[in-house]
């Protein structure tokens, strides 16, 4: 089969024929009809080191078929799978064990056809584009956790979303779907619209206008120093979830936090399947617009250096299984 894989000494992608991979019990094989390109991949190509939520640090073996966002047609099962079957689409969201994190520590999507845990894998409906599942399990399903799980938005309550790319647009979406006043905050106004669109409130060009709204809640999707003006200007007592790794470092006002008793959450994924499924659920009941745009594989590494110059609108998703 055709692969994209991260090999020694490159920061880039190698195209290349490798063997199907084999399907243990508990396990299926997944025909992969769309994988998105993250952000998360130039920082695996660019070295940086990952920690897992169970304490350890991910060990990143190459040469590995990287892309964790990934849908497609089960074509077969290991011993033991009830969960799912052969012909079913479906989308690796949700939790994710030690040792089974696709693109990370067990190749991923950018391959014809890539090995998962079947108890990883949720049922897609016909009516959702296969391109659209495959970015939900990170774009939309990150987000999604940012705001409900990590940051328990409430009906009615007042919340800022830092950054309008494609996670904070799911971010704003999914805090309008949960019955709060949300607003926007990106320094490229061509995103407002869009963000009025899906029901914003309204939106600015810097953070330090949100003291004028007096968030409780406030997502940043940036990081850095957004997220030290974040804490300043969050309501006493308010939360900030921070989910953008555009900085490494964060410095904050530590009286601004203590003396406010505020809190400052970081977030990641998701530790739960049932998180997607009722990502999966929104995404039949058309809850969720996704900008998408399909590239052939063959072009994957140029669209790895458009996303790394901030060149991409919405996300990026390669066809392995369709392209071959």
């Amino acid at each position: 089969m055709r692969a994209a894989r991260l090999s020694e000494g490159r920061n880039d992608l190698v195209l290349e024929d490798i063997d199907n991979p084999a399907v243990p019990p508990g396990w299926a094989l997944v025909r992969v009809e769309a994988a998105g390109l993250c952000r998360t991949d130039l920082h695996i190509m660019d070295g940086v080191q990952f920690t897992t939520r169970f304490g350890k640090d991910y060990t990143i073996a190459r040469p590995l078929v990287l892309g964790h966002e990934i849908a497609g047609t089960v074509v077969a099962v290991g011993d033991g799978v009830m969960s799912v079957a052969n012909g079913q689409r479906v989308a690796a969201g949700g939790r994710r064990e030690p040792g089974t994190s696709p693109g990370l520590n067990i190749d991923g999507g950018f391959a014809e056809y890539c090995a998962l845990p079947a108890t990883e894998l949720v049922v897609v409906p016909e009516n959702v584009p296969i391109e659209a599942a495959a970015v939900a399990t990170d774009s939309v399903l990150s987000a999604f956790v940012a705001v409900t799980r990590a940051g328990g938005v409430q009906r009615g309550e007042t919340v800022g979303i830092i950054g309008l790319g494609a996670l904070g647009m799911s971010g704003l979406r999914t805090a309008v779907l949960r019955g709060a006043t949300v607003y926007g905050v990106d320094i490229d106004a061509s995103r407002h619209v869009v963000a009025e669109d899906l029901g914003a409130a309204a939106c600015f060009d810097e953070v330090e206008a949100l003291a004028d709204v007096a968030p409780s809640l406030i997502i940043d999707f940036v990081g850095g120093k957004t997220t030290r003006t974040a804490v300043d200007v969050v309501q006493p007592n308010g939360r900030v979830v921070v989910i953008g790794l555009d900085e490494r470092d964060l410095s904050i006002d530590a009286f601004s936090l203590i003396l406010g008793r505020k809190s400052l959450i970081g977030s990641l994924g998701s530790d739960h399947t049932s998180d997607f499924e009722e990502v999966v659920r929104h995404l039949a009941a058309g809850d969720f617009r996704s900008q998408i745009e399909v590239i052939p594989l063959d072009d994957i590494n140029t669209g790895f250096d458009r996303l790394r110059r901030g060149e991409v609108r919405g996300r990026l998703v390669v066809q392995p299984a369709l392209s071959a």
